[in-house]
């Protein structure tokens, strides 16, 4: 072989070694870059509005707030975020929008009873036999952190199957008027009134009754209900019924109204007639009293005992004051003396 051939081979396998070598740092180097993104690989940033779990083999190891989070990588130690504690996590109840939906033409008028009992799963019996419709939404907050990321997936279809069975029991317990105001007449009655404003307080009380029990059982969901917000309507079929009661109730309220009214002004006219008479019957005998006493003050004073004049004298007085004015008054008088003799007197 000639010396130009084995400078060509030696040329060769030097190009070749450094080939190999700088795939081998390039290797190394991916390498080394991997494993350092591995090892920061749960090193993060939580949220203001979350909280991070951090589990190591299957045990939750530590609950982190907001904040830097610094952790072994995977599969040594697994992050989840979850809601903070202090974090309002809305849940609407669809099951209660089963009923007959709203279309653009009753939108304002709720919803109605269907033909078909499936499509009226969002209707609640009351205690007194109505039937009601419930819009409903609760929101809920995370209090066990490591129940809750274990029921993570199940939590908001079971607290809609908790919040309606605490529904049907709160609702079934009342009456139409104490959930909401379907006869206005009543309205104002402060045990009523005082039971409406309860029954936000005593569903959200149930539901977390309920969600206790759970957790006492061993299968909690790390929630609580902190809100319940509520509204309670009739059927659209029956809003034409309670306003002919009520338009029924305002005539009768109307009638009675003008009927107290009438009767005022009757007792008042009544009571001034009644003083005038009593004041003339009063004023009438005053005057007659008036005048028997005058007619009579002559009697009286025989019957008086007077020392000044005897009865005898008194009675020729008497005879005398009042003979004068008969005589005046008759045509003529006849007298007849005790011997027979006449004698005729002339009056006016």
């Amino acid at each position: 072989m000639s010396e130009a051939d084995a400078s060509l081979d030696k040329r060769d396998v030097g190009a070749w070694a450094q080939a190999l070598s700088l795939s081998f740092r390039f290797l190394l180097f991916v390498a080394v870059a991997i494993a350092v993104g591995w090892l920061v690989s749960n090193v993060r940033r939580v949220p203001p509005d979350n909280q991070a779990v951090v589990v190591r083999f299957g045990h939750v190891a530590r609950v982190h707030g907001s904040g830097l989070l610094i952790a072994l990588p995977r599969p040594l130690e697994t992050v989840s975020l979850i809601p903070a504690s202090a974090r309002l996590i809305p849940l609407r109840i669809d099951r209660f929008d089963e009923a007959q939906p709203i279309t653009k033409e009753n939108e304002n008028d709720g919803y109605d009873l269907n033909d078909k009992p499936r499509l009226n799963a969002g209707f609640l019996l009351t205690g007194d036999s109505s039937v009601i419709h419930l819009e409903a939404q609760l929101y809920y907050q995370v209090s066990d952190p490591d129940e809750f990321m274990i029921a993570e997936s199940h939590v908001r279809p079971a607290l809609q199957r908790l919040f309606v069975a605490s529904a049907i029991n709160v609702i079934g317990g009342r009456d139409l008027d104490t959930i909401l105001v379907a006869r206005p007449e009543s309205a104002g009655q402060s045990n009523q009134s005082a039971r409406r404003e309860r029954l936000r307080a005593d569903l959200l009380s149930a539901v977390n009754a309920r969600l206790q029990k759970l957790s006492d059982d061993g299968a909690g969901l790390g929630v609580k209900v902190a809100r319940v917000d509520l509204v309670p309507s009739i059927p659209r079929g029956a809003h034409a019924a309670f306003d002919s009661v009520l338009a029924v109730t305002q005539d009768s309220e109307r009638i009675i109204a003008a009927a107290n009214t009438n009767k005022e002004i009757i007792s008042g006219k009544a009571n001034s007639d009644k003083d005038r008479i009593t004041s003339d019957a009063s004023a009438a005998a005053e005057e007659n009293v008036s005048k028997a006493q005058v007619a009579t003050a002559s009697i009286t004073a025989l019957g008086s005992n007077n020392k000044d004049m005897s009865r005898s004298m008194q009675m020729s007085r008497l005879y005398y004051d009042r003979i004068g004015a008969i005589i005046k008054k008759a045509g003529k008088v006849q007298l007849v003396s005790p011997d027979g003799s006449t004698r005729v007197l002339k009056g006016e």
